[in-house]
């Protein structure tokens, strides 16, 4: 395999529902501003982040469709490199309200098909797991990793998540075949939640315990297929001290590969 001329920046991003908006919407525009990606997969949309994006991401289009494209996820692409061929939305189990599997199938004008999905895994305060302690996130794994085989095949094949785990779901992801984007270049990732710190007032523990939420890396950009990894940040960026969110987004280059002629 060798290196094609078709580099993007992709990037995932968890924008924090609309919590404290007021105190981090020129962060969220000077993030999108002075680091916009090519690629932009986002969890935990709501109407008012989603028209935010639009109007600093000039350059790019997203997916128009209700439900969760408008409530959960959605994804970004720069209109001069990328053209949309067809969408959609997969239910794999998790316990949120149209919360599913969201994807695009994107031509680069110089390259090869790219699936570009994402999710947002199931909480693990979630009332239903709470009651039972059964880990939702590794079967949500499993399904989305079945439904990413289903879609892209051996093909090119981006999938972006806020995981909420530290473990299982990852493995179930790479031993499907799924790479991400710290592991393929011999690191691992930094913590990328929570930030700190956050313009969220009162104590550092939850609604569910006086514990504060320890640092940890659940952001995660996975590829598989024709894709090699440049390079890969947690992204620190604040303005005037107050951070975009609670989350740091991940950002990584990748260059499309392709077969050695003989």
């Amino acid at each position: 395999m060798s290196l094609s001329t078709f580099t993007f920046v992709a990037m995932t991003y968890n924008l924090w529902a609309d919590f404290h908006l007021d105190q981090r919407r020129d962060a969220i525009t000077g993030l999108f501003e002075t680091r916009p990606p090519d690629l932009l997969a986002v969890q935990e949309l709501r109407g008012v982040t989603r028209d935010l994006l639009d109007k600093t991401l000039t350059t790019h289009d997203r997916v128009h469709e209700a439900g969760g494209w408008e409530t959960q996820s959605n994804l970004w692409w720069r209109r001069d490199l990328f053209t949309p061929l067809e969408y959609g939305a997969e239910d794999v189990g998790i316990l949120s309200p149209d919360a599913k599997l969201f994807w695009v199938r994107l031509r680069p004008h110089d390259g090869p098909d790219l699936l570009f999905s994402t999710a947002h895994l199931t909480w693990p305060g979630h009332p239903d797991e709470r009651a039972d302690h059964v880990n939702r996130r590794v079967a949500q794994a499993r399904r989305i990793a079945e439904e990413l085989e289903r879609l892209a095949g051996t093909g090119a094949c981006l999938f972006t998540v806020d995981i909420n785990d530290i473990g299982p779901p990852q493995w179930e992801l790479g031993n499907a075949g799924f790479l991400d984007s710290f592991t393929a270049l011999g690191r691992h990732s930094p913590a990328t939640h929570p930030v700190i710190p956050t313009v969220a007032p009162g104590p550092i523990g939850t609604k569910l315990s006086p514990l504060a939420s320890p640092p940890k890396a659940i952001d995660w950009i996975f590829s598989r297929g024709p894709l090699a990894v440049r390079t890969s940040e947690v992204v620190d960026y604040f303005r005037a001290g107050r951070a975009p969110s609670d989350h740091y987004p991940v950002a990584a280059t990748y260059t499309f590969t392709r077969h050695e002629e003989n």
